[in-house]
Parts: C-alpha cells; structure tokens; sequence
C-alpha cells in the first residue's frame, strides 16, 4: 500500500467519507499494534464531543500557516463559517501532518514484516526465514520480518506459540510479548501470552532463554532445562491504580509438570487437552480456544472450582460432563454458546 493511499483512507474516515471496502482496507492496516496506538490518540482527541472546540478555527490557522510554510504554495481557508466543516478539514490536514511526520516512517517497517495467525480450534506450523521452527496455538498471532537482516532475530507474539529456533550465536533470537522479552541463542520452548489471560508462561525444554520484565528490565530471569517462568498480567484495574507495587509483573519460577509422561505446557501441540488443579475459569478460556465456543458462568463462585485431567480428541460436552463428575455443576448450549449453571 502507498503512503498517500494510508493518509486517504485515514483522512476519508475521519471526514464521514470512507466506503465499506475503503473501511475493510483501513481496517487491515490498523491491525499493526503501533499504527493503532497513535489511530486511537487521534480518534480520542479529534471525536471528543466534549472538547470545547471555540479555537478550532484559529488551531486550523496555525496548520495552514505551517503547511504553507513548508511547501511554499498558497493555501486558501475556504470562506464557510460553519466551524464544524472547519474542524473536519482541520482533522483531515492535522492526521495528513501526523501522517508524514508519524505514521509515515513506520511504513516500510511495515511492508517487511510477515504475519501469522491463527483462529480459534486452529493451530499452524511453519517455518521462519532463519530456519526456526514454530507451531502457533489457537488464536495467536506471530509478526516477523521478511529476512533477518539486523544483529537480532526479531519477532513478536501474542497468544502462545512453540518455538524450536536455529543456532546462531552471533544473532540472538528475541521474541518480544507484552509482559516480557526471551533472549536465546538456539533452543526450544514454550511461550504463552494471551492478553486477557492471568498469567504469561513461558516453558524451557532444552538450551537456555534469558527472560526481560517489561515493567522491571533491570531484572532478568535465566531459566534453564524443564524450568518455567510464571508472570502475573496486570489487570486493568491495576493499570488505573498508579501504585507500581500493584503494577509490577509478579513472578514465579518453577518445573513444568508431567501427566503420564507428557508435558503438560506443550500438551496442545499434540491435540491433548491436560490441565493439573487449574480453575474452572482458567480451563474454560482453554476450551474456548480450542473448541471456537463462548463460555459464561452465571455461577461465579464456579470458575474458583479446581480440576485435573488429560483429554485427547473428546468433544467439549464430553469434557464437561467428565469435569462435573468431579464438582457438581450443569450447563446448557446454544449453538457455540456454553452456560455453566
């Protein structure tokens, strides 16, 4: 996509002129996590309907000044006082600027980078432009460039993936995930970071991985065979509470856990479902994923339960009908709509 077509589709949206195919386009774009950040600071800034807009017209004024300025051309104000068709040309011109000035420069990052992802009941392997071997789990997303042509082998995940990466020592393979950068040379492992989970883990199988909080990159974790490491999601009410001790990633090492001799952590990787004294509401997000269902309680005290078990190719009614011969409890469905009661 060129950048003047980027600076149209954003500049049609904001002015109420944007096609359903031009939105689908936009749409597309916006999936890059930086270009969305700074889309979301301008749509809260732009659309606040509280706002008091009275200086719109001299803030257009200063725009224009500056745009004439740099491109040594006339601009003309169109001779309308209706201040809101200003404050829309304003906007326009403002995301143009941002565009150039912002957006712009991360465009040929972007047309570099590769994408894979996966849907829910879905899981994809592949293999990276370096040789690095990945599995991605359901309803992950794995970002990569093209060729690793830097000192580092970067990528970013979000969701859980299983990465057996390809020796070379002299370009370390960095995987960056919201909660918590890996550092390794060649080895295998286990990653999960779904946002709305608890926890991030991420599970060593063999070599050694370096891992970096984000919210505390003094510290670093080095984990070692069968080790794990267990980071606490903020939640969001954390976010808002300011308190850093409410805000760091509260952390846990640990061994990975065998049920009849497998791996517990990369048990999906071989269509097992296994969970060892997990909440009910921990192992409802696993079903979710791995069946395409929507699960909700009208019980809350039920997602506290905590079951073990180890599943390979059972339906989702089978493995709740399994679970509630543990704990009493009933559901209903509704097409992919599960109600536990």
């Amino acid at each position: 996509m060129s950048q003047d077509r980027l600076i149209e589709l954003i500049t049609k949206e904001f002015t109420g002129e944007l096609t359903v195919s031009e939105a689908n386009e936009l749409a597309l774009l916006l999936e890059d996590k930086l270009l969305k950040e700074r889309y979301n600071l301008l749509k809260a800034y732009l659309l606040d309907n509280d706002a008091d807009h009275s200086a719109d017209e001299r803030v257009f004024k200063k725009i224009k000044t500056k745009i004439a300025q740099r491109e040594e051309i006339p601009f003309f104000l169109p001779k309308s006082k209706n201040k809101w068709y200003l404050w829309r040309i304003a906007a326009a011109v403002v995301l143009i600027l941002i565009g150039f000035v912002v957006v712009l420069p991360y465009l040929t990052e972007i047309s570099s980078r590769q994408v894979a992802y996966t849907e829910r009941a879905a899981k994809k392997s592949f293999t990276l432009p370096d040789g690095s071997k990945v599995v991605l789990n359901a309803e992950s997303k794995l970002v990569y460039p093209k060729a690793f042509d830097d000192k580092y082998r970067r990528v970013t995940l979000i969701g859980e993936g299983f990465f057996d990466v390809a020796k070379d020592p002299k370009r370390p393979f960095v995987i960056h995930t919201e909660q918590m950068d890996i550092k390794v040379l060649g080895t295998s492992f286990n990653l999960k970071s779904y946002p709305n989970d608890q926890f991030s883990e991420t599970t060593l199988l063999s070599g050694a991985i370096e891992v970096t909080l984000k919210n505390r990159p003094a510290d670093r974790v080095t984990l070692r065979p069968s080790e794990k490491l267990i980071v606490k999601n903020p939640d969001i009410e954390d976010q808002h509470t300011g308190d850093p001790e409410t805000n760091d990633a509260l952390t846990q090492v640990t061994h990975f856990q065998k049920i009849d001799n497998t791996v517990v952590e990369t048990s999906w990787i071989y269509d097992k479902l296994i969970f060892k004294d997990r909440s009910f509401a921990d192992i409802s997000k696993m079903l979710e994923r791995t069946y395409d269902v929507k699960i909700d309680f009208r019980n809350q005290q039920l997602k506290l339960l905590k079951f073990t078990g180890h599943f390979e190719m059972e339906s989702v009614t089978d493995i709740l009908n399994a679970l509630r011969l543990v704990e009493p409890f009933s559901y209903t469905i509704e097409h992919k709509k599960i109600i536990i009661l």
